[in-house]
């Protein structure tokens, strides 16, 4: 059904917000159109690029691994 099993997004985090940070969340994700919690896996992916210096634009499945 999946190209990659390890793509399922199958682990749960819990995370407790008071209501400014979720009237934030919440807001944002409506400016954008898009669930809660997608909003949040954008977020802590985002910061979380930003800590370990991940350019997200080198990080492709598609990329060639060269013999050498």
């Amino acid at each position: 059904m999946y190209q990659d099993p390890k793509r399922v997004r199958s682990h749960k985090c819990t995370v407790y917000l008071d209501e400014y940070e979720a009237a934030i969340i919440q807001a944002h994700a409506n400016y954008a159109g898009v669930s809660r919690a997608e909003m949040m896996r954008q977020l802590m992916l985002q910061q979380a690029r930003e800590a370990f210096g991940v350019d997200p634009t080198s990080l492709s499945s598609n990329v060639p691994v060269s013999a050498g």
